[in-house]
């Protein structure tokens, strides 16, 4: 590996790692969510019953919880568990979106992207094109991000990635600009993401 290549991956690791602080400590997804039903709505649907596929279509709404995912068509297979996979579509002028409480506290994280995959057996949710997830302020921007709900986990691209992007590092091609990812971190303010009004205080101290 070149010089201008090592460099080029070093840097991008780095600003990876600031993904990390885009979430404040704590900031774990509603975790009564994941004991919840999840509801479907849409215009319509069909049903492939010989491979347990449904297709939803028209301002379809996914709610598990507090968490509400929104696309234009959506399709969903189910397993032996009753888990679901769910593929999102979002058109040129609505993309799909993403809501959740997070646990504790009264604000949610928030994402869009033109397309999205949500794995109810794993707790993630990976949102791929124009994708951006938000929390209060801060923002994450790229073409792909992978956020898992349970763990805490977020990573992001300046693309998609391609199959077996997971098992090698993530380079530039020669000549090729960067991928890049955007991240905004407002300052903190007193009263900022206040604990929910059934958060137990902190114990005074005498």
């Amino acid at each position: 590996m070149n010089e201008s290549r090592r460099i080029t991956q070093n840097l991008l690791f780095a600003l990876l790692s600031l993904v990390f602080f885009l979430v404040p400590p704590h900031a774990v997804a509603e975790k009564a969510d994941r004991n919840k039903p999840i509801e479907m709505t849409a215009a319509s649907g069909t049903s492939d019953l010989a491979n347990n596929v449904q297709t939803l279509e028209g301002t379809v709404v996914l709610v598990q919880g507090t968490m509400r995912m929104t696309a234009e068509r959506m399709r969903v297979k189910r397993d032996a568990q009753d888990r679901i996979f769910a593929e999102l579509f979002g058109t040129p002028a609505a993309q799909i979106t993403f809501r959740e409480k997070r646990e504790g506290f009264d604000d949610f994280m928030e994402g869009t992207a033109d397309r999205a995959e949500f794995d109810d057996r794993s707790n993630t949710i990976k949102l791929f094109g124009r994708a951006r997830l938000k929390n209060g302020g801060d923002e994450l921007a790229g073409e792909y991000i992978y956020y898992n709900s349970v763990s805490e986990v977020i990573q992001a691209l300046g693309r998609i990635p391609e199959p077996g992007d997971a098992k090698r590092p993530t380079e530039a091609a020669p000549g090729a600009a960067s991928p890049r990812v955007r991240i905004v971190i407002q300052p903190r303010q007193s009263g900022d993401a206040k604990p929910a009004a059934d958060a137990k205080p902190a114990p005074n101290k005498k």
